[in-house]
C-alpha cells in the first residue's frame, strides 16, 4: 500500500485536476471501471445509519478498498454519536490503512492528519469568523459547498483573505444535466442562485446537456478569476457521468 500523501501537498500543483465525493454504497465496479485519475475521493460519514456501534462499516469499507488499489483518501468523520474510545479505535484503524485526510464536522486533531472543514461561500459576519476559528484551531485546508455562479466563490475567497484565511479552498462542484437536477440540488442543500442563472438554464434546455456547459465556463471563470485549480465533485455516485466531464478539460 502507497504512503499516504496530505490534500495540501495534493494541491500545490497549479493545472486542473480533480477529486470525486462517493457515499459508502458506491458499486466497486464503477470504481474500478473509471477511465479518469481523480487525485483523490472522499468517503462520505453517515453516523445515524451505522451509529458508531463497530468498525465495520460501510466507510471504512469502501476507504480501505480504496487504498488496496492505491486511490488517496478524504475520510468524512463527524463527531455526532461518537464516543472517545470509538474515536481512538477510528483514527487507528485509519493510521493502520495510511488514511491520513480527514474532512471533520466536529473536533479531532493530531500531526499526523491533514484536516479539512467546511466552507459555505454565503456565509458572512460570525459564520465566516467562526470559520476562522477552526483554521486558527488547527484545520488545514476549506471543502465548500456547491456554488453556481464565479462571483460567489470569489467574494468567498476574498471575504478569507480578509480575515486571514490564508488555508487552501477547495471549490465543490455539482455537475447537473438539467434544469431540475439543479433545483434539486438548491433546494435540498439551500443554496442560493440567481433567477439569471436559472434563466440560463432554462433557455439551454434545448441542448443535450445545457448545465455541462455552463458548469464548464463556471469553472474556467473561477480559475481565471482565483487561480484556483482544483476542483471537487459531488458525485452522487454518477461517476461515468462526472468522468465524461472532466475529460474535456
Amino acid at each position: 500500500m502507497s504512503s499516504p500523501v496530505k490534500i495540501t501537498d495534493m494541491l500545490k500543483s497549479n493545472s486542473f485536476s480533480y477529486s470525486f465525493e462517493v457515499t459508502p454504497d458506491v458499486l466497486y465496479d464503477d470504481i474500478d471501471n473509471l477511465n479518469v485519475e481523480p487525485v483523490f475521493f472522499s468517503v462520505t460519514w453517515h453516523a445515524k445509519y451505522h451509529k458508531c456501534e463497530d468498525l465495520d462499516i460501510g466507510p471504512i469499507r469502501i476507504a480501505k478498498y480504496l487504498r488496496s488499489i492505491q486511490k488517496s483518501v478524504l475520510m468524512h468523520m463527524s463527531c455526532d454519536m461518537m464516543r472517545k474510545e470509538y474515536l481512538n479505535q477510528l483514527l487507528k484503524v485509519f493510521q493502520d490503512n495510511n488514511i491520513c485526510n480527514l474532512f471533520v464536522i466536529l473536533g479531532v486533531t493530531g500531526d499526523y492528519f491533514c484536516i479539512g472543514v467546511a466552507g459555505f461561500p454565503d456565509h458572512k459576519g460570525d459564520k465566516l469568523l467562526n470559520l476562522k476559528q477552526k483554521m486558527d484551531s488547527g484545520a488545514n485546508f476549506i471543502l465548500t459547498q456547491a456554488f453556481f455562479e464565479k462571483v460567489v466563490f470569489k467574494n468567498f475567497v476574498e471575504s478569507c483573505k480578509e480575515i486571514g484565511i490564508t488555508a487552501p479552498i477547495i471549490p465543490g462542484v455539482f455537475l447537473y444535466e438539467n434544469l431540475k437536477q439543479l433545483n434539486g440540488f438548491i433546494n435540498f442543500c439551500r443554496v442560493k442562485v440567481s433567477n439569471d442563472l436559472l434563466e440560463q438554464v432554462r433557455n439551454s434546455e434545448d441542448s443535450n446537456f445545457p448545465g455541462r456547459g455552463i458548469v464548464k465556463k463556471l469553472l474556467k471563470d473561477v480559475t481565471a478569476e482565483t487561480g484556483v485549480s482544483h476542483f471537487h465533485f459531488f458525485t452522487l455516485n454518477k461517476l461515468d457521468f462526472v468522468s465524461d466531464f472532466v475529460k474535456e478539460f
